[in-house]
């Protein structure tokens, strides 16, 4: 999608000339990413994922920010992510997950392109995506021994981490050298044909997250098959081993 098509959801165009308005030539860059700069952006249950690049976030820069923001959060919407660019510099080493994601799909609505030419170095990339999978593993055990014997429960416990998942695969593509697809379902078979895995479960949690599961679909024994190739997936990323820590993606 391209800054046009997006300015032209009422609520996001609001919320530009709001920032714009607050921040005058303070504003260095304001980005879309995540589900909407992606095209995926379903109305009622997406998000606008917004960040804002300032030269400092000093105090008044923070009060000024308080009005438009406050009232964005009011309509549902999550916080935008606050950056400068020494920020943005200095941070990527720590989430390059995070930045490759917005490197890949992001939209500028105002300012100066910071992020098409970042890199992250291979190594920290590697550390990132094993740590939070793993990390999210092991919520994702936590979360079945209280949701197993609901059907309600377990259903939003399968489509709420096969969103987080699909995050941290679109990392895991860009690990290995390839450039993750735009939609979920297509990042998820992406990754698990790369790393020699049964696709057959996140096929069936996209189709539930659609709501094109059949009724009938026994969650219980999805989850047994999701688990045991999220298992895989963290064991595939530990013993992946690039040839050089220095490497870039």
């Amino acid at each position: 999608m391209n800054a046009t098509q997006v300015m032209e959801w009422p609520l996001l165009r609001r919320m530009v000339d709001d920032l714009e308005g607050v921040l005058g030539d303070r504003l260095r860059s304001l980005v879309l990413y995540g589900s909407a700069a992606r095209g995926e952006y379903q109305e009622g249950t997406s998000d606008f994922n917004l960040v804002v690049v300032t030269e400092s976030l000093d105090p008044p820069t923070l009060e000024a920010l308080s009005a438009p923001v406050g009232a964005w959060t009011r309509k549902g919407q999550p916080p935008p992510r606050l950056l400068t660019p020494t920020l943005i510099a200095d941070s990527i080493d720590v989430y390059p997950i995070e930045f490759l994601d917005i490197r890949t799909h992001h939209v500028v609505l105002r300012g100066s392109d910071l992020f098409a030419g970042l890199q992250v170095r291979v190594e920290q990339l590697r550390l990132q995506c094993e740590r939070e999978l793993r990390e999210k593993l092991m919520r994702l055990r936590e979360g079945y021994v209280e949701a197993h014997s609901s059907r309600q429960r377990l259903r939003g416990l399968l489509v709420g981490s096969y969103s987080t998942f699909v995050v941290l695969f679109r990392g895991c593509l860009h690990l290995v050298g390839m450039a993750p697809p735009a939609r979920s379902a297509e990042v998820a078979a992406a990754f698990c044909a790369r790393a020699g895995m049964d696709a057959g479960p996140f096929e069936a949690i996209d189709s539930l997250r659609r709501g094109e599961a059949p009724a009938t679909l026994d969650l219980t024994t999805l989850f047994s098959r999701y688990y045991e190739q999220l298992t895989r997936a963290v064991g595939a990323v530990d013993s992946f081993k690039p040839a050089d820590g220095g490497e870039m993606r």
